[in-house]
C-alpha cells in the first residue's frame, strides 16, 4: 500500500492557523495530542510538525535559525 502524501504548505498554514482559530491557547496541548496519535506514520508525523512550526511562526514564538 502507497504511503499518503505529504500535506501541501498551503494546506499546512490553513489547518495552522484554524487550530489557533479553535483551540486558542490550548493549540500546543492538541497538537501534541495529534501527533501522539501518529507516531507509527512517517507522513503523518511530518506534516504535524510543520503544523506546529506554522503555528509558531504565526504566533511570534518561532526561533531564528
Amino acid at each position: 500500500m502507497p504511503e499518503p502524501s505529504p500535506m501541501t504548505d498551503r494546506e499546512v498554514w490553513i489547518l495552522a492557523g484554524e487550530i489557533m482559530a479553535e483551540h486558542g491557547k490550548m493549540t500546543a496541548d492538541y497538537i501534541i495530542d495529534r501527533l501522539s496519535n501518529v507516531l507509527g506514520d512517517r507522513v503523518a508525523v511530518e506534516d504535524w510538525r510543520r503544523v506546529a512550526a506554522a503555528v509558531d511562526e504565526i504566533s511570534g514564538h518561532a526561533r531564528p535559525c
